[in-house]
């Protein structure tokens, strides 16, 4: 009867392995889908990062901008003439539009 205590000693613990094996399979198939929604949420966490930054740039020129406009006259009248074309009274504007481009002929 050893032969057969050894055989069922040995079907155990074969048995003890498939079950650690099937259960850590388990909290596998768990932890997957964790694992992606955390990789989006990092990509998500860099995406805004980077929005932040460039808004945060953003602010700053612009912060830059309404100084200027408050204390530099010249910067005041630059951006008048540029942004709003505006002159003064005894000035004339010249336009000048860009040639219209003709398709060119086809060989």
């Amino acid at each position: 009867m050893s032969w057969t205590l050894a055989l069922w000693a040995r079907l155990q613990s074969l048995g003890f392995f498939v079950f650690v094996a099937i259960v850590g399979f388990g909290v596998a198939l768990l932890f997957v889908p964790l694992l992606h929604q955390r990789h989006a949420m990092q990509s998500d966490i860099a995406r805004l990062d980077h929005e932040i930054e460039q808004q945060d740039a953003l602010e700053k020129k612009q912060q830059t901008e309404v100084e200027a406009l408050k204390t530099d006259a010249s910067y005041v009248e630059r951006t008048a003439r540029n942004k709003l074309n505006l002159s003064r009274p005894n000035e004339m504007i010249f336009r000048f539009e860009p040639a219209p481009q003709t398709p060119s002929p086809q060989h």
